[in-house]
């Protein structure tokens, strides 16, 4: 009986609870939590942004130029690997993009950057 008197919380303690504001302990570093949360939300955008240019190069700068070059079938075999190469490489942007691998975005964006200078 004792020990179960012993595991009971005591009723008598309240606890302490200052209502004055000059208690509160301000952060020195809320200013950069902040920034650091305006610049996350930034790259949300950015990372979208990047995506859709992406697209665009990869349509204005490999597709439509391959599609023009291919007259015979020789011609098509030239061109339509580049083609399905910057395609692949659009699907592992929008990969790495949805699984919000950004260095892996930004590599298959600067790869097909290089095969859309190389067209």
């Amino acid at each position: 009986m004792a020990i179960k008197d012993n595991l009971k919380p005591p009723t008598h303690l309240k606890p302490a609870l200052h209502q004055s504001t000059s208690d509160l302990i301000l952060n020195d570093h809320s200013e950069e939590i902040k920034s650091q949360l305006d610049l996350k939300e930034a790259w949300g955008v950015i990372r979208w942004v990047l995506v859709a240019w992406a697209l665009g190069v990869w349509l204005l700068l490999v597709m439509l130029p391959g599609m023009d070059k291919i007259i015979n079938t020789t011609t098509a075999m030239l061109h339509l690997p580049n083609i399905f190469i910057g395609l692949g490489l659009i699907a592992a942007i929008f990969a790495s993009y949805s699984m919000r691998s950004d260095k892996h975005l930004l590599w298959f964006l600067g790869v097909l950057l290089l095969l859309a200078g190389w067209m």
